[in-house]
């Protein structure tokens, strides 16, 4: 419902709905806000509290079906894939909403934010899913502790260096 926005709030978020009937807040990002009042603009230019999104049925609006969404999503992404090979080939919503978590953990949003924000109640969820180390984040980790050394300067050439190797049998 368009009520579920509070795109005014010093920190702008909206409030959904999930499993269980719980309700969660979820922070919306600057330009996600942007876009929201152009959409609230033309599609509710009354401001009616009416679904958010919605198709118009005996004239009036009521909320898209999980069907319809997913076939919404479908025909994004095979439009998509037409300019852009790397979007993956059966794209659907619980994929979007892992791959944002695992980005949200790449670059360091603690666990318990990432538990939050997916409505998750076990940390056991979260981290069972998404807490796992990428082969690109562990390349990053190994390249970051390795010490920062001149191309030129190798340490087998220094005579203390031969040394304490050639000692380690």
């Amino acid at each position: 419902m368009v009520s579920s926005l509070h795109i005014d709030a010093a920190n702008p978020y909206i409030t959904l709905v999930g499993k269980g009937r719980k309700s969660r807040n979820v922070p919306l990002m600057s330009k996600t806000v942007k876009h929201l009042k152009n959409y609230l603009k033309e599609f509710h230019p009354n401001g009616d509290d009416s679904p958010l999104f919605y198709s118009l049925m005996d004239g009036r609006p009521h909320k898209l079906s999980t069907d319809s969404i997913s076939l919404i999503l479908k025909n994004a992404a095979d439009t998509a894939q037409k300019s852009c090979e790397s979007v993956p080939e059966n794209v659907h919503c619980h994929l979007m909403r892992k791959t944002k978590a695992m980005d949200l953990y790449k670059n360091g949003v603690p666990l318990p934010f990432i538990m939050q924000l997916l409505g998750h109640e076990s940390m056991s969820t979260t981290s069972g899913f998404y807490a796992f180390a990428t082969l690109e984040m562990m390349s990053e980790a190994i390249n970051k502790s390795a010490p920062k050394m001149a191309d030129d300067e190798k340490l087998w050439k220094k005579e203390a260096v031969r040394k304490a190797i050639y000692s380690l049998d």
